[in-house]
């Protein structure tokens, strides 16, 4: 019916719009992660304008049909109150369902939040049109309009095929739930070979490149590097551009060594396959001695800075209090990890002994000439680091006037003993009259974390998820890297992010399931019957590890947002059957009439919503382009646990409550029945 059709469509540009309205009345702007967010509410939406379109046009056809036809007005109202409260208790666990992402600590909570904001307005600003604008449409479009007496063919075929498969569960329960329960079985056998992984990996095409050579290395040299790791990436059509860039300044936020420099890389658009020119760069790299390269995008090095501190997703972290041994073992944990598949990009911060300079300061001799060690330290620095004294105006620009040494003295160390130092009398000494100069070795950086001394070993991963070879990682270096007392390692970056996250949505989604029960108790007033429609939780669970192990095995953060999206989807879907079932005893059938006789009546809606929803999803399941790493993911789970749950749901419900549910009518007060749209009909007899 055309006009169904466009009461249902008109709902959804409404839902969208009054969504976006409120996430800009709170500051969140229009991304990836909010457009997300509203496709993964977009079957909820749909849903609310199909509850209400459909009852209403259902009720109408029959009224017209009744000997005694009521007013099509009161039609209408009846119809809307009668699903209204499972409406809004629906939308409410909806809400309390997706809480835990707002529990996300960290890189990933700042990425979902959005995600979360936007899910929430929609469904929210949906439920306000369902209770407000669909059913004046329906007032406006079917009142007092012919419909058709039966249904469309369409949904008589539904009926005809899913009217024997309901009986079938009805007469048989116990084998239905049997093999339920064998399907979630072996669902959950599923997980052990799934492998884990923080988040997808970002399909930059822009990469950054840090490589370092070994401390003490000039600026010359580096710049070498360059230049040959540019001629080389050069040759491949895949790369568009290629441009280095050694040390950065003093003043920089990443200001760093002449040793160490960056590589900037654009990805051709022609190039289809991004781990190969990945490898390409891995390779170019690798024929260049005594330089280390950090393969990555601009975006997957912040987020593993923010995480670990260090731009690779694997830090392996070592503490202790001397230098030398924790090089030492940083070298052995190295070697270990050499062996371990799927580990690229590996090294170890580059803390080893260089040359320096040490001048130690006569207290006694510098007091004679009036001098003291601060003022010896200024002088050297001045010297060798040099000072702004003054600024120079010239063609209307200002330079600072820097004064020290020349090139030449600060290039040879050795000309530190032959610094002139002024005194307070005018005279100029030698810097020996007054410290021992001397050339030696000692640490060229020392890095702490806690106060601890540490070393860092950094890796990518290329080809296995980094879950799988974390575990493979420790179980080698258990076993070839004794430990040494004082001296303890911490596995870092985006294993030790994706663990906590896992941690702290497995705690947030069990305080959000007592409140979905609470609701759920509420809403249906009979335990037995709240427990009947959470146990449909481990039948979404099903598709969804399906799902994942069909797409690539993999668990990060997005997928788990994605179970928790459809836990919500599955109670709504209870709570809505359980709730027909009572309206249908509270209008006095009997209790295997209103299981049959409810679940038909379902059937229609049920299936357009979990259509309607499904297709949500397929865009942002087919591509792998930038802009869908982390949206895929949870697009895949919620896609093939809305095909197990609205199948099972539709048969195993009704299985459930045939053999487990409460065959009286829940005892809700006048004002309860009255708010459910059962007011007037029979009253639960104890």
């Amino acid at each position: 019916n055309w006009r169904t059709m466009l009461i249902t469509l008109t709902s959804l540009p409404l839902s969208v719009v009054l969504g976006l309205i409120v996430l800009n009345w709170f500051g969140v702007g229009l991304n990836t992660m909010t457009l997300g967010g509203l496709a993964i509410a977009l079957g909820e939406v749909i849903d609310d304008a199909i509850i209400d379109a459909e009852n209403v046009y259902r009720r109408l056809r029959e009224n017209n049909l009744s000997a005694d036809p009521q007013p099509p007005l009161k039609v209408i109202f009846q119809g809307s109150v009668q699903i209204r409260g499972s409406v809004l208790f629906a939308t409410l666990i909806l809400c309390i369902v997706i809480a835990p992402v707002f529990a996300l600590s960290g890189v990933e909570g700042r990425i979902f939040t959005p995600l979360g904001l936007a899910y929430i307005a929609a469904i929210l600003a949906s439920l306000l049109v369902a209770l407000t604008v669909t059913p004046a449409l329906c007032y406006i479009l079917l009142a007092g309009r012919r419909l058709p007496d039966d249904e469309t063919p369409t949904v008589r075929f539904l009926k005809r095929v899913y009217h024997p498969v309901l009986r079938f569960a009805l007469a048989r329960p116990v084998p239905i739930l049997a093999g339920s329960a064998l399907a979630f079985a072996a669902s959950l056998l599923l997980l052990p070979f799934l492998g884990k992984t923080f988040l997808p990996e970002f399909q930059e095409r822009n990469l950054v490149i840090a490589v370092s050579q070994y401390p003490g290395a000039n600026l010359q040299s580096t710049q070498q590097v360059g230049i040959a790791i540019e001629q080389a990436l050069g040759k491949y059509p895949e790369i568009e551009t290629a441009q280095f860039r050694a040390g950065r300044a003093l003043g920089d936020d990443d200001a760093g060594g002449v040793n160490f420099g960056e590589l900037d890389v654009q990805i051709s658009e022609k190039a289809t396959d991004r781990e190969r020119v990945l490898d390409i760069i891995r390779d170019e790299f690798a024929k260049i001695p005594g330089v280390n390269a950090n393969v990555g995008g601009f975006i997957s090095h912040r987020v593993d800075e923010v995480l670990s501190g260090t731009r690779a997703a694997i830090a392996i972290k070592v503490f202790g209090p001397d230098l030398t041994v924790l090089r030492n073992k940083a070298e052995q944990i190295r070697r270990v990890m050499e062996t371990v598949p799927g580990v690229v990009d590996l090294q170890v911060e580059p803390q080893v002994p260089v040359r320096q300079v040490s001048v130690r300061f006569d207290r006694d001799r510098a007091a004679r000439y009036g001098l003291t060690v601060g003022t010896l330290s200024e002088e050297i620095e001045t010297a060798f680091n040099g000072r702004v004294v003054s600024q120079v105006l010239e063609n209307q620009r200002l330079f600072d006037l820097v004064v020290w040494t020349v090139p030449e003295a600060r290039d040879r160390p050795e000309l530190i003993r032959e610094l002139l130092i002024d005194t307070p009398t005018g005279q100029k000494i030698p810097l020996s009259q007054v410290a021992t100069v001397t050339i030696d070795e000692g640490p060229n950086t020392i890095n702490r974390q806690n106060v601890s001394r540490r070393i860092v070993v950094s890796a990518n991963t290329s080809g296995r998820d980094i879950g799988s070879i974390i575990a493979e990682a420790r179980t080698k270096i258990a076993e070839q890297v004794p430990p040494t007392t004082g001296y303890y390692l911490d596995y870092g970056g985006q294993f030790e992010a994706q663990e906590r996250a896992t941690r702290e949505l497995i705690l947030f989604s069990v305080l959000a399931l007592v409140g979905v029960t609470v609701l759920l108790y509420l809403s249906v007033r009979s335990v037995r019957s709240t427990l009947l429609i959470l146990s449909n939780l481990p039948l979404a669970l099903i598709g969804g590890i399906v799902a994942v192990w069909l797409g690539g095995g993999v668990l990060s953060v997005a997928s788990l947002v994605g179970f928790i999206t459809l836990f919500g989807v599955a109670n709504r879907n209870g709570i809505i059957l359980v709730t027909t079932y009572n309206q249908l005893m509270a209008e006095g059938k009997d209790f295997d009439t209103a299981i049959e006789e409810g679940s038909v009546e379902r059937l229609s809606p049920v299936l357009m919503t979990a259509l309607t929803a499904s297709l949500a999803m397929v865009p942002l399941m087919i591509g792998s382009g930038a802009g869908k790493e982390i949206l895929q993911p949870l697009a895949v789970v919620v896609f093939g646990g809305l095909f197990t749950s609205t199948l099972l749901t539709l048969v195993v419900i009704p299985a459930l409550f045939e053999r487990f549910g409460s065959r009286e009518l829940p005892a809700f007060t006048e004002q309860e029945r009255k708010a459910m749209g059962m007011e007037g009909m029979l009253v639960d007899q104890d």
